[in-house]
């Protein structure tokens, strides 16, 4: 779980989960700024942050250690679908190694759950 709490700046909030904690703010109106991510910004980590760890854990069972690999992700929110594009970066020499990475991250947590139909509602 995760709880978020406003801060005295206007739109910074400071979110927390467990012991690990970070900042987020937008910037609306010529107030706020960037001390933080935004909250758009945190949908995209999530995503990316799990898709690389899943791709390290894919190179990892191939016995490739100390991987060169990130994933880049942008969402864009339109009319009728939020689309998250994404790319994954490997080193020259992983190449060889792609279609087994890309087979990992398309079933990565974050990715599958955000796949599902969402339903939000009060505690």
């Amino acid at each position: 779980m995760v709880e978020a709490a406003a801060l005295p700046t206007l739109w910074q909030v400071r979110f927390r989960a467990g012991a690990n904690e970070g900042l987020a703010d937008t910037l609306k109106g010529g107030v706020g700024g960037s001390v933080g991510m935004r909250p758009h910004e945190l949908l995209e980590a999530s995503l990316a942050t799990c898709m690389t760890i899943s791709a390290r854990m894919a190179l990892a069972d191939l016995d490739v250690t100390d991987a060169d690999v990130s994933v880049r992700v942008h969402l864009e929110r339109g009319e009728s679908a939020t689309r998250f594009r994404y790319e994954l970066r490997l080193a020259p020499e992983l190449e060889v190694h792609r279609p087994a990475v890309l087979e990992r991250i398309e079933c990565s947590p974050v990715r599958s759950t955000l796949s599902k139909p969402l339903v939000f509602e009060p505690a």
